[in-house]
């Protein structure tokens, strides 16, 4: 453990970007000391300058631009001290180098790097005290779009674990931090945290760290010992064991965060009823909360319920009110508060469409809390997740002249994919193969064939939107490292086991991700999975989300949702389910412009039934929406 006095007084003078892993560990101590002595905000500052280690610097080429920009002449001698200005005068060897470092300098004068350029790295550093880094970060978080709220989700400080391998940290105890870092009443009120800790949550975390290899040991079987009809209803058993297992743990994990999933919805779309009606939430909440006596925490969580009370039920409203207040007039007037505004939202909804819809959460995920389905708490609330706010700022930064309305705006016209390139996908090849050759014919495509590198860097990631679908993420095909030094300006999809899923490289030390190199190199979202799937159910899931939000090359061709499915799994072969289809341009509403309101959709099982084949995906970075198929309402 990390002692006042001896590691933690030598910590204390660096940035976690100086010192990497044992860095995080000091942070998250901190965050625990502070939160227990009442300074949350002071708590809030430790975690978030937990999440930004110097491991994330590698995926950075800024940092590395940085390190390596050479002074100019003017900048050496001006730094020079006087013993060593007299030895430059009296030295001509010295003078010969100067002389010809300013003849270069005049024939290509160094690209100074801009303020701008490097102001997001690392944002908290040379913060002296917790109230200025606080401060910091509000800043930050009051850039950010409006639309936007922002959740960070952290794991406590064990001492038990400080050294151990990723999946013994990850099966550990621990409590969990939520902190509001932008909600609803952003900025009048400043950011909030939530801690829970009980003993369920042990038992939560050893079972999820099990997620993994339980799956991959039910699916993974030997095809010749499958003829039988006992070794298929045997797998098939296990199969449903698992899927039972799974939803049981989420259960458990609904009842641990209940009844807080609320703090997860989002904003609701702007229109002018809207706008109305929460001017007339937030009046009736300060009132209360005025009279009352409440605290800031207790007012914006107050208004948080009060902005979607018509999605909770009677059981929930009742918990969040005696979490509230442990007076009962208070309890029972919040109580018909909520009720009376669950009324009006619904009724509101009713008269207009749009005020049903919410905008992104981002989810700041810590990752030793990332494995975990989080979207499967508000199903139908749009998500995307990043690993730290320095993440999502360098990505805001860099992306917020396509941002509108708080999504990164793209037009998909052109794109490439690559599909089963070791070729030992059989099934699963045939099925994309005749699917992207008829829905996206004007794409460039490469089927089981391995990429080389420079065809990833300067074709795949340069489209406006590239499709990996084989084993992995496709690392093995490119290097990580390349994929930072190149600026991606593609939306992602990685279709395959894992492909987003955070990975220890061995010891102690910082989890890597695919998304990760992706990220390093600006790409703005990455749609992966958190664990293994079966490749019929992949593929059902990839091509309907792929048709939901990407036009087809030819109008012509049915909307996806008008195949005969079961003829597309076995054989590969596209047919309607009835005998004259509908053509795409005969159905102007089939596309959803949100891909995070497709993923959505995906998590409440309207794609693939079973569980086990619809949390597993989800959306990294930015929430993006392609102007090509749909444009926005606002």
């Amino acid at each position: 453990m990390l002692e006042a006095g001896g590691e933690a007084k030598i910590l204390a003078g660096f940035t976690s970007a100086d010192v990497g892993p044992e860095a995080k560990e000091y942070n998250l101590l901190r965050a625990d000391e502070e939160y227990r002595n009442g300074n949350v905000e002071h708590s809030i500052y430790y975690q978030v300058k937990a999440q930004f280690q110097s491991t994330d610097l590698r995926y950075l080429t800024e940092a590395a631009e940085l390190e390596n920009q050479r002074p100019t002449t003017e900048e050496l001698i001006k730094s020079a001290s006087s013993q060593e200005k007299n030895d430059y005068k009296s030295k001509k060897f010295l003078k010969n180098i100067i002389n010809y470092l300013q003849r270069m300098e005049r024939e290509k004068p160094p690209e100074k790097p801009t303020k701008e350029s490097f102001e997001y790295l690392d944002f908290l550093k040379d913060a002296q005290e917790p109230s200025e880094g606080l401060t910091r970060i509000s800043n930050i978080c009051h850039t950010l779009p409006d639309e936007w709220c922002v959740l960070q989700l952290c794991k406590s400080f064990n001492p038990a674990t400080t050294y151990s391998v990723f999946n013994e940290i990850i099966a550990s105890d621990g409590a969990i931090y939520l902190t509001l870092l932008r909600h609803c009443r952003s900025p009048q009120l400043g950011p909030i945290c939530l801690r829970f800790s009980n003993e369920n949550l042990a038992n939560l975390f050893r079972e999820y760290s099990t997620l993994v290899e339980r799956f991959r040991r039910v699916v993974t079987v030997d095809p010749l010992n499958m003829k039988g009809k006992e070794a298929k209803q045997k797998y098939w058993e296990e199969l449903n064991a698992f899927d039972a297992f799974l939803q049981k743990l989420l259960a458990a994990f609904r009842d641990i965060i209940s009844p807080y999933a609320f703090l997860f919805f989002g904003k609701r779309y702007h229109c002018g009823v809207v706008q109305k009606q929460i001017k007339v939430v937030n009046t009736l909440v300060d009132d209360f909360c005025l009279l009352n006596q409440w605290s800031t925490h207790q007012r914006v969580l107050l208004s948080q319920a009060a902005m979607h009370a018509n999605r909770l039920n009677a059981g929930d409203l009742k918990l969040i009110c005696y979490e509230l207040s442990s007076n009962e007039n208070e309890i029972q007037s919040v109580y018909d508060m909520l009720k009376g505004l669950a009324s009006d939202w619904t009724q509101l909804e009713e008269r207009q469409q749009l005020a049903g819809r919410r905008f992104p959460t981002i989810l700041v995920v810590d990752e030793r809390l990332d494995h975990l389905h989080w979207e499967q708490l508000v199903t139908v609330q749009e998500f995307c997740r990043v690993k730290s706010l320095h993440c999502l700022w360098r990505l805001f930064q860099h992306h917020k002249s396509n941002i509108k309305h708080g999504y990164y705006t793209t037009n998909v016209k052109q794109g490439m994919s690559v599909i089963n390139p070791d070729a030992d996908l059989v099934n699963s090849g045939r099925r994309l193969r005749s699917f992207f050759e008829y829905w996206l014919s004007q794409w460039q495509h490469l089927f089981e064939t391995v990429p080389n590198e420079e065809l990833m860097l300067k074709r795949a990631l340069q489209a406006d939107c590239f499709v990996y679908a084989g084993h992995g993420s496709g690392l093995q095909y490119v290097n990580g490292r390349s994929i930072c030094r190149a600026r991606a300006r593609s939306v992602v999809f990685l279709f395959g086991c894992d492909s987003t899923r955070m990975l220890g490289t061995g010891l102690y030390s910082a989890l890597y991700g695919a998304h990760d190199y992706y990220h390093g190199a600006l790409c703005p979202s990455i749609v992966g999975t958190l664990m293994p799937a079966l490749d019929g159910n992949m593929d059902t899931v990839s091509v309907t989300v792929l048709s939901l939000w990407l036009a087809p090359g030819d109008k012509k061709v049915m909307p996806w949702t008008h195949t005969d499915r079961m003829s597309w799994l076995k054989n590969g072969i596209i047919k309607g389910k009835e005998e004259n289809p509908p053509t795409m341009d005969a159905q102007p509403n089939y596309h959803l412009g949100s891909l995070c309101s497709i993923l959505s959709l995906v998590q409440q099982g309207k794609v693939e039934p079973n569980i086990y084949n619809c949390c597993i995906y989800v959306c990294r970075g930015l929430p993006a929406w392609n102007v090509a198929v749909e444009k926005m309402p606002f």
